[in-house]
């Protein structure tokens, strides 16, 4: 009998939600809701969540627990990441969100939400992706990212690394747009970070999920006169990428805001996102990634589904 569960993405940058039925395995998507709530905001310097941002953030899932409940749902999972890992006031918020939402929210580790993403993009079939290709697969999140290389259905190596799109442009990114030393700072410390993982076995593909590659993916498939294209499963290549960058860098945030296929929410601090993606394609020696829109949610539900 199929069973209909809801999980939440608190995440550094946006929060998400994924309504799905369970059935002996088989996963099928009923509803994906996405709101940039901003959580982390500030978070990198101070250690603390803002109490807009708390705010945001608890309104955002209120109204995807009451949505998943009118529709049915008879289990809603949740899972916190960067922002509340690294907040001092990250438990008092949980708290808040359990009294005021009836959601109560895990805060995975890293590790965790590596493992959880790997295997949503290798339970998707629609990809195209052969079992047995040395696959990387990254989720670039706001203070994040999650870096892991397998070969089937296994693990070989995985890294979440403190480096994310809002965490790299509060640090670094100061202009508007940018000015050229405050982006090699960043390309500088970008390369550095990423040299913290190894990649091995060497990737034969990569796969890309999260807000950083679906926007890139979006506004590169416009670029080309294919804004009405499937996002979900499109290849982007290390030219798209590029190009994508130097459209960005050389518009405020006002004027990326009307960049089409980019969220506008999104608009500035997606320069640090699509940098961390285009050194990370270079040191991969891989010139493209498919995108794919199924994120740790979906891992969470297939959890949730296996323990009914």
């Amino acid at each position: 009998m199929s069973t209909r569960i809801a999980a939440i993405d608190v995440g550094t940058n946006s929060t998400k939600a994924t309504l799905a039925d369970a059935d002996q395995g088989k996963i099928t998507i009923v509803r994906e809701d996405s709101e940039v709530t901003r959580l982390g905001e500030g978070v990198d310097a101070s250690k603390t969540l803002k109490q807009i941002a708390m705010d945001r953030t608890l309104a955002a899932i209120q109204r995807f627990a009451d949505a998943a409940r009118a529709d049915g749902a008879t289990r809603i999972v949740a899972a916190g990441t960067s922002a509340m890992r690294d907040a001092s006031n990250g438990p008092e918020f949980i708290d808040r969100i359990h009294r005021d939402a009836g959601v109560s929210i895990e805060i995975i580790t890293g590790d965790r939400e590596a493992e959880l993403a790997y295997a949503a993009i290798r339970s998707d079939d629609s990809l195209g992706l052969a079992a047995d290709l040395a696959l990387l697969v990254f989720d670039i999140g706001g203070g994040s990212s999650e870096f892991i290389v397998g070969e089937g259905n296994s693990v070989r190596a995985h890294r979440s690394l403190n480096i994310g799109a809002v965490r790299l442009t509060e640090r670094f990114l100061h202009g508007d747009p940018p000015t050229a030393s405050e982006l090699e700072e960043a390309a500088s410390y970008t390369r550095e970070m990423l040299e913290q993982f190894e990649l091995a076995p060497h990737p034969k593909a990569i796969a890309g999920i999260g807000g950083t590659a679906i926007n890139v993916a979006a506004v590169a498939a416009h670029a080309a006169g294919a804004g009405d294209a499937e996002i979900h499963g499109r290849s982007v290549t290390l030219a798209d990428v590029n190009d994508v960058l130097g459209l960005f860098i050389s518009r405020t945030t006002e004027e990326r805001k009307r960049v089409p296929g980019l969220e506008s929410a999104r608009a500035d601090v997606i320069i640090g996102g699509v940098l961390i993606l285009q050194h990370l394609l270079q040191r991969a020696g891989v010139d493209r990634f498919v995108v794919s829109k199924r994120g740790l949610r979906y891992g969470l539900i297939a959890e949730a589904a296996r323990e009914r």
